[in-house]
């Protein structure tokens, strides 16, 4: 018997797992999974008793992860994601077809990667390219990839990260609240206006309570009617003039050369992992993946430009 044989779990029931997981339910994961909800109940069952600990609460209607559940999903994804670009890669070997995905955060894949799709294209002219942006974390995300870019450094005992370019956050408005101001705005004065915050799933990202204390102001909790889950839509009410957000240079240079933003004070939090590269650990990157970042690194412009 090998090893491999005596320590992992019954192989068959992790997709289901991942799946159940996922929907937080038995029986919609039977119908991802082409299975009976008996089925799917049985197999869990099995993974449990194979692990000999509990993996789901059960509630009337849905389930959701114990500790112990949520530490194999995040591992079970992981495994499943590389399988699954494995395996998409050797059947595009085989067609004689060469790929090569990005994953991306929204704002990365808008300001950094769309503009140079056609230069990859031009470098590469063999190599389809599919470029992926998602709001979903690197971490979290089930979509296969060869080359990851994300603000942050996060999961590195999972990934090899790398920084190639730094960031700076600033207050922004519309051109039409920022008249309203004919004297300078202090970070007191800042924080008792009406302040759009984003609700971040990852706790490290800057949100206007960490960036008002570096100016030793206590940020109060935010009223609920300003709290957005994305930061487009946010940007987007601050251009109808409904409050001040926080923009990131590299994202809202755009915006601002357009006129339908502008940098409100002079207040500013210099990021210094503003863009970084994901590459999974224990696996052989793609062929291009240092020559692709090279071309990344290349074109992303100075934060200066951006202040």
């Amino acid at each position: 018997m090998s090893e491999f044989t005596r320590q992992l779990p019954p192989l068959s029931t992790l997709v289901v797992f991942d799946s159940a997981a996922r929907l937080k339910s038995f029986s919609q994961a039977a119908d991802e999974c082409a299975l009976s909800q008996a089925s799917v109940s049985r197999q869990m069952k099995q993974l449990e008793d194979n692990l000999e600990l509990s993996l789901f609460e059960r509630h009337r209607y849905d389930v959701s992860l114990t500790e112990a559940g949520e530490r194999l999903h995040a591992t079970v994804q992981r495994a499943l994601g590389e399988l699954a670009a494995t395996a998409t890669e050797l059947r595009e070997t085989a067609q004689g077809k060469s790929s090569l995905t990005i994953y991306s955060n929204l704002s990365i894949g808008t300001d950094t990667l769309a503009p140079l799709v056609g230069r990859f294209q031009t470098l590469f002219p063999d190599v389809k390219f599919n470029i992926l942006s998602s709001y979903e974390p690197i971490e979290k995300t089930r979509s296969s990839f060869d080359i990851g870019f994300q603000v942050g450094r996060r999961a590195e005992n999972y990934f090899d990260v790398e920084t190639i370019a730094d960031d700076i956050v600033f207050p922004v408005c519309s051109q039409e609240f920022a008249k309203q101001f004919k004297s300078k705005v202090t970070a007191d004065k800042l924080s008792a206006l009406p302040l759009l915050h984003l609700e971040y799933e990852n706790k490290s990202s800057i949100g206007w309570q960490q960036f008002l204390s570096n100016y030793r102001i206590r940020q109060k909790k935010p009223t609920e009617r300003l709290v957005f889950s994305s930061y487009q839509v946010c940007l987007d009410v601050a251009e109808r003039g409904d409050g001040v957000a926080l923009g990131w240079g590299r994202s809202v240079s755009s915006r601002i050369d357009e006129g339908k933003l502008v940098r409100f004070t002079d207040m500013s939090l210099h990021i210094s992992d503003g863009i970084n590269v994901y590459l999974r650990k224990h696996i052989a990157p793609h062929p291009l993946a240092a020559e692709v970042i090279n071309v990344v690194r290349a074109n992303i412009k100075d934060i200066n430009d951006y202040t």
